[in-house]
């Protein structure tokens, strides 16, 4: 519950934002997203984005991987795409120049809280210190960016009934 409040403060705040940005915020009004400014309603137009081939290092973070994000972002633009959800980033590396490249595109991101380190097992769920912290320092290091529009804190963690218990 801590989180839920944790991660709707950031987005409040990162709607709020007085910082001069090349990108609308979005509001939710119900169920549907809006443009903060013009007030049309916005549509998600996006891909999941976590190139593994093809990388020039062995940081799987492609929003670190700026070889890799100034190609993509170029095809991203071509296809009309608005939005990337990023599944798993290395926190403690500099996201700026592939954030303002996405930002500079009109392109918003969805990220994943959890990683492959840091997630809820859904065959034994549980929630620690370590996992917040990690969660924690991803808000910190993602906050400040005018396109993030969405955390993501749970992927197929409760997918049958065997699992129910973990959305607990």
């Amino acid at each position: 519950m801590k989180f839920a409040t944790l991660a709707s403060a950031s987005l409040g705040a990162l709607c709020a934002s007085s910082v001069v940005a090349a990108i609308d915020p979005l509001t939710i009004k119900g169920s549907k997203w809006f443009n903060s400014k013009t007030g049309e309603q916005f549509y998600f137009k996006g891909v999941a984005y976590q190139p593994r081939t093809g990388l020039k290092s062995n940081n799987p973070d492609p929003l670190a991987d700026m070889v890799g994000c100034k190609r993509d972002v170029a095809v991203f633009k071509d296809l009309g795409i608005n939005s990337i959800r990023v599944y798993d980033v290395d926190y403690t590396k500099s996201h700026d120049e592939c954030m303002k490249l996405l930002e500079d595109a009109g392109i918003y991101l969805l990220l994943d809280m959890p990683s492959p380190q840091y997630s809820i097992n859904r065959a034994e769920p549980h929630w620690d210190h370590d996992t917040m912290g990690h969660w924690q320092a991803k808000v910190d290091a993602f906050s400040k960016y005018p396109n993030l529009v969405a955390w993501i804190a749970g992927n197929e963690v409760a997918n049958d009934v065997e699992t129910t218990p973990s959305a607990a």
